[in-house]
């Protein structure tokens, strides 16, 4: 049949909201389209079609079979699709020769064969759909409400979720569409299709699992703004999938999923200095949202540190018993990741990195030229254009901070609560920005800096739960005389774990600076 590019985002739909978005789905212009749909997601045995980021489905669409094979592509608005009729309702992986995914899938599931491995049927899906093409200024959108069931082992899972595709038009376009629709609906985006959602189902786990960190994927020879694109979508998927873990997910992962989140926002800003007077910056308001956000998530983190962590070592050192009052300023983590301001602040995001089409030419960084010249241009929509002048300055911008940082670990004795507190916040921006540029740097060298900075900032975010917690005992002194013993044991153990500290500071003093 066809082979393209989805350009689509998937949102739950809240109980409350079913039956209004039904309505207004129905309810005007050309009727709506009604079907049944019925799919077969298969897989091996060992997963290594998901584990390639292929979904490959069969699935029958009123009184006919269609198979469809499913790449993810370099955003998360994106993905690439390839479909083709099946009269006599069978598999077959030849199917999508000649596609690049198609390739790929033919060859694993050959190796696969070669090792005494068929691929079968991982999972099921039954699906009422709902579907109505709407027109808005620039795009023409498909908006699609599934209503059904994931079977994984006889163990059924509900689905309700609206997907809105491109069909033509601009992405961001659609995406004021979408914000429009969200609104309307109090829809929560998810980032996870239904192949993902069906195999962690058929591995016995219903809930969103924990996202950490992955390195960025964009080759050693990318243009600026390629780099800057691929750094972005690991951020965005970084905090999306985190977040949808927070609205709907397990109340056991909370603590996780809080911790992530508010790294994925952390890397996310960091690569925003990072690429600072080389890329595109986004407005004010919306680096502001995360900020406002990461502070949120910070007070339910800073509460559950208490909770659980502080509070257990106090126990084990034979602290009196002594009942916290809660905190009425920390948020619950799940209303807060599908609250109205949240869900705004993700879906302005993703449109501004759909608004980060790859122009004919950009102006190089204007560090890379001399005082008084004219711009140069670089073709940043091809890898390797751009790329010397970006791996020079990125060397030169994680040399100078990190001069910097050696300042700051060797006047380490010197440091008060703010300036031990501002040297972390450095650190793990450190950190994180050597991930952003990992394709770029002497994989070695970026290797020794990654450890000494991972060391230095565990021990410096210990400093910083103690400091915390002994602020918070502190002020319950006067109305709880017992807290007492925890400001005495807080106050030993941070001199303890300070005087450890010397050590990963003069280490990461020591580790040289990257090369040129």
């Amino acid at each position: 049949m066809n082979a393209n590019l989805e350009i689509e985002l998937k949102f739950l739909v809240p109980d409350a909201a079913r039956a209004r978005l039904a309505t207004e789905l129905a309810g005007r212009g050309t009727p709506p389209r009604r079907v049944w749909l019925t799919a077969a997601y298969l897989d091996t045995p060992d997963l290594r079609l998901a584990q390639a980021g292929l979904a490959w489905r069969l699935r029958r669409e009123g009184g006919r079979w269609v198979q469809a094979l499913k790449s993810a592509s370099r955003s998360g608005l994106e993905r690439f699709e390839h479909e083709v009729l099946r009269p006599d309702g069978r598999p077959d992986p030849a199917a999508h020769a000649g596609t690049g995914p198609g390739d790929q899938l033919i060859a694993l599931l050959a190796q696969a064969r070669a090792e005494g491995l068929e691929a079968g049927v991982r999972f099921q899906t039954q699906v009422r759909r709902l579907t109505r093409r709407v027109r808005t200024r620039g795009a023409v959108v498909d908006i699609a409400l599934d209503e059904g069931r994931l079977l994984a082992g006889g163990e059924p899972q509900r689905l309700r979720e609206v997907e809105f595709e491109l069909v033509s038009g601009s992405p961001v376009a659609m995406l004021g569409l979408v914000e429009r629709w969200r609104q309307r609906h109090a829809l929560i985006y998810d980032p996870r299709n239904k192949a993902e959602r069906g195999h962690h189902l058929a591995a016995g786990e219903p809930h969103p699992p924990l996202r950490k960190a992955r390195a960025p994927a964009y080759a050693k020879e990318a243009g600026v703004l390629h780099a800057f694109g691929a750094v972005l979508d690991e951020c965005l998927a970084h905090l999306s999938r985190n977040l949808i873990g927070l609205a709907v997910g397990a109340p056991e992962r909370r603590v996780e999923h809080v911790h992530q989140a508010r790294v994925a926002i952390r890397r996310l800003r960091s690569a925003l200095r990072a690429f600072r007077g080389w890329a595109p910056e986004p407005p004010a308001e919306w680096v502001d949202g995360l900020r406002a956000l990461f502070a949120a998530l910070g007070a339910t983190r800073d509460r559950d540190v208490l909770a659980s962590g502080v509070a257990a070592e106090l126990a084990r050192a034979g602290a009196p018993p002594l009942a916290l009052p809660a905190e009425a300023d920390a948020p619950d983590p799940a209303a807060l990741a599908r609250s109205g301001d949240t869900q705004r602040l993700l879906l302005a995001w993703l449109a501004w990195r759909a608004g980060l089409a790859l122009p004919e030419a950009v102006a190089a960084p204007a560090a890379a030229r001399a005082p008084g010249t004219a711009p140069e241009y670089e073709h940043s929509g091809e890898p390797g254009s751009g790329a010397p002048a970006l791996k020079r300055l990125a060397r030169q911008r994680l040399r100078r901070w990190h001069k910097g940082l050696v300042a700051s670990c060797r006047a380490f004795d010197e440091l008060d609560d703010e300036a031990l507190h501002d040297l972390r916040k450095r650190v793990k921006r450190q950190r994180y920005v050597f991930e952003c540029f990992a394709p770029l740097l002497p994989a070695k060298a970026a290797a020794r800096h990654l450890q000494a900075l991972a060391a230095a900032q565990e021990v410096l975010g210990e400093i910083n739960d103690l400091s915390v917690a002994r602020a918070r005992y502190q002020a319950l002194v006067p109305t709880y005389p017992a807290a007492w013993f925890a400001v005495g044991w807080l106050t030993a153990r941070l001199a303890e774990v300070r005087e450890g500290a010397r050590e990963e500071m003069a280490r990461l003093a020591a580790v040289g600076a990257l090369p040129g």
